[in-house]
């Protein structure tokens, strides 16, 4: 199995247009670069980056890094590394979703309206900010 480097995941997530934490809130980066992207459904990934020109050295940490960080398999990883591919990020059924609902609005869905996960991967965002302005309404009136 092939495993990075510190430079090739730095290439990964400027590909896919991650935004740099430390540089956004101008603090100190410390011994690592911390990354934030927010996913077509509106979840909040994060990963860190060590400085330096090391690299990866166990399959098992790179695993998962790739699945609880990145949220991608490792063939889209090498595509974004290797070709400047970004990653096509799809929901369970297969549906590419074009534009991103709020962090804020999906965490809202989740634990105040109390929508499946699931419900989201089909939801515009227009949808989804309908279904929860409908929500504060009845809630309201209650």
């Amino acid at each position: 199995m092939r495993l990075p480097t510190n430079k090739e995941l730095q290439r990964f997530v400027e590909v896919e247009g991650w935004t740099d934490k430390d540089q956004a809130s101008r603090k100190k980066t410390g011994d690592h670069h911390r990354y934030f992207f927010t996913t077509p459904t509106g979840e909040r990934l994060y990963t860190r980056i060590s400085h330096g020109s090391g690299e990866i050295r166990d399959p098992g940490l790179f695993a998962a890094i790739l699945r609880d960080q990145l949220q991608i398999d490792k063939t889209q990883f090498w595509k974004a590394v290797d070709k400047g591919v970004k990653p096509l990020r799809v929901g369970p059924t297969g549906a590419v979703r074009a534009g991103a609902i709020d962090a804020k609005l999906v965490g809202n869905l989740l634990n105040k309206v109390g929508l499946p996960r699931e419900s989201l991967y089909e939801m515009t965002a227009d949808q989804a900010l309908s279904l929860y302005n409908a929500w504060l309404v009845r809630e309201l009136k209650s």
